[in-house]
């Protein structure tokens, strides 16, 4: 009897002893939670997945689109949903938020990226550079007992991308921290490394959780780093659902950067009495929230309570979409094709523009009657142009009669179209053009090579979508480079140039290690592939490549820039076979060498020449091609 009561004793004591054991640091129920995290997303998944976000806007309080929102607006709260998105949406989403931040000026911050886990999650938090630093929150603040107050200070914003352990689903959302003005000067450096659940206990200051489109999924005021109120957007309520004694507040952001006179007005008098909260402030109603400690609807603490920001219900009852502006959401019954609601396709071809003949009425056409008499010069039955409506006769010349109407079009090389006048970016002819006729671009151009007449060190640029030029950080001989991190992260390259001296003698076209930084700036997500050229001036003129196929050319971008930071043995081949090991005549002829291995190489990528001299700049870019007789020539653009 005594042994199996100490059996039992020692069991019971095992069982405390564990459950103790799993609440220590370092535990075995941590090291069970990090197995699950074996396929914990990565930086390189994240990256993948922001790429993926059509729009990125700040935390929407109001809508300046508008003007704000009446008092009791939850109808009307235009572009603000929680409708749920499908592939069945075929249209771009637009959310208007506050402020109106261009997308350009939103930059992650990939290098500074924090990556930890708790009980639950693994985060990976990438802090934002929005605005370079100008972005300024203007608060006002009506406090129980106390004066209104008006703070000007600069939050801080990041994405975060979540997922929970043992689960592969990673949900993405933004946190935006807007400090109190005292607690920024004491604090305000941590605010910079803060994680997105505050770890400073010092931390008092508003706390937005937004989804990329803007939407706020959930807002709370702080005080010495523990949430002690819950935020909603107090327009969206009935003014008695609130004490009077209730804190109200309101925040415009300011991107100074767009505006530095928005920065510099009187705002504390440029407001407007708003009735429901008894504030002053620049959005009437709209941009009014109000903090609560006790959530008088679902009888919740601010912790526990589930109610929307923008309806104050639980489950949310807000309908109208933030992508079609109705309610309820009609992005279902929007034409897949003309986007519209009703459809305005052709009735009679159902295209989006009509595609019908102009002559006929018909898609496809039936003006060719099936007799056609190629030798009658009267017979106008055939193909018509849907353009003109003329007869096209393109390989019959004993066609061209008039009494016929003939279409003098022809073809274009890349849409097929007929009389087109659309400058395709990616066409290498209409690349010539744009090249030719972009005067900034020509005016840098002739700078560089005249300096490259006399300089022993490379030198180039990069031209960022935002019209920024970046110089390198480094200069040799027979190289150049860029600070990554500090230079380019982040940011979406439309030139991208250097000098061959002439001085040093170096060849008309890049080297293979040019081509491997070009493909990692392709991987690296900063090519502006559609407005993107890549170029070496030398002592003969400005050589310039262009991709006019991104699937070809991501393939030979991998292959150029491998794992290993190596080009792989196909590529080294093709190099040394149609460049190493072929000997050229005059220095242009090594042009045709570089098109021969893309072409081998399936690059996806076109060249583009303008012949220069110290006395002669008045040339254009010309495409150049290796034609079928294997021979270098200019591609007919006509």
């Amino acid at each position: 009897m005594k042994k199996k009561k100490l059996i039992f004793i020692l069991a019971l004591f095992a069982v405390i002893w564990n459950s103790c054991f799993d609440d220590l640091p370092y535990s075995r129920r941590q090291e069970r939670n990090q197995k699950t995290t074996d396929d914990a997303i990565s930086l390189n998944a994240v990256k993948k997945y922001y790429s993926h976000i059509p729009l990125l806007t700040l935390p929407q309080t109001q809508d300046k689109a508008n003007g704000g929102h009446g008092m009791n607006d939850s109808i009307d709260t235009t572009k603000d949903s929680t409708h749920v998105h499908t592939d069945a949406c075929q249209h771009k989403h637009h959310t208007r938020g506050l402020p109106d931040i261009q997308e350009s000026n939103i930059v992650p911050l990939w290098d500074e990226a924090r990556e930890w886990s708790d009980s639950a999650s693994v985060y990976i938090e990438i802090p934002l550079n929005i605005s370079g630093g100008k972005l300024y929150a203007h608060k006002t603040m009506k406090r129980k007992g106390k004066k209104t107050i008006f703070e000007r200070v600069r939050p801080e914003s990041m994405l975060v991308f979540e997922q929970r352990l043992g689960k592969k689903k990673t949900d993405c959302y933004m946190v935006t921290l807007i400090g109190e003005k005292d607690y920024m000067k004491k604090h305000g450096k941590k605010m910079k490394t803060m994680r997105h659940i505050p770890d400073d206990h010092a931390f008092t200051g508003v706390w937005y959780k937004s989804y990329p489109s803007g939407r706020i999924q959930s807002a709370y005021y702080y005080t010495n780093g523990k949430r002690t109120h819950k935020i909603f957007r107090a327009g969206c309520q009935q003014q008695s659902d609130y004490s009077k004694d209730n804190d109200f507040l309101s925040i415009s952001l300011v991107d100074r950067s767009l505006s530095a006179s928005s920065y510099s007005i009187d705002w504390e008098n440029d407001v407007y009495y708003c009735a429901f909260c008894g504030l002053y402030h620049t959005y009437d109603g709209g941009g009014c929230e109000v903090l609560i400690e006790y959530c008088t609807r679902c009888g919740q603490n601010v912790d526990d309570c589930n109610c929307c920001y923008y309806c104050g219900n639980d489950p949310c009852t807000c309908n109208v979409c933030f992508v079609c502006g109705s309610d309820p959401c009609t992005c279902y019954s929007q034409c897949p094709d003309c986007g519209h609601d009703p459809c305005i396709c052709c009735p009679d071809c159902r295209n989006y523009p009509c595609t019908c003949c102009p002559n006929c009425g018909n898609d496809p056409c039936t003006c060719d009657d099936e007799n056609t008499e190629p030798d009658n010069p009267d017979d106008c039955n055939g193909p018509k142009c849907p353009i003109c409506g003329g007869l096209i006769v393109d390989d019959v010349a004993t066609r061209a009669s008039v009494s016929c109407q003939i279409c003098d079009g022809d073809p274009c090389a890349v849409c097929g179209k007929r009389h087109c006048n659309e400058v395709h970016t990616n066409d290498p002819c209409s690349k010539s053009q744009l090249l030719s006729g972009d005067a900034d671009f020509r005016n840098k151009v002739d700078l560089f090579f005249d300096k490259n007449q006399t300089e022993y060190f490379e030198d180039g640029w990069l031209k960022t979508s935002t019209g920024e030029y970046i110089s390198p950080s480094n200069r040799t001989e027979s190289s150049l480079s860029y600070d990554y991190s500090r230079q380019v992260a982040g940011k979406l390259i439309t030139e991208h140039y250097h000098c061959h001296p002439a001085i040093t003698g170096q060849s008309c076209i890049t080297s293979l290690s040019d081509l491997k930084k070009m493909a990692f700036y392709y991987q690296k997500g900063n090519i502006d592939v559609d407005n993107y050229s890549f170029g070496v001036i030398s002592d003969i003129g400005c050589l310039s490549i262009i991709i006019t196929s991104e699937d070809l050319f991501a393939i030979f971008a991998d292959k150029v820039y491998n794992e290993n930071k190596e080009s792989d043995d196909v590529i080294n081949s093709a190099w040394e076979d149609n460049i190493t090991n072929v000997k050229s005549g005059i220095p242009e002829e090594s042009i045709g060498k570089l098109i021969r291995f893309f072409n081998s190489t399936n690059a996806g990528l076109s060249v583009m020449f303008r012949p220069m001299s110290p006395t002669d700049k008045n040339k254009d870019w010309v495409t150049k091609i290796v034609n079928e007789n294997d021979q270098y020539s200019n591609k007919n653009c006509n």
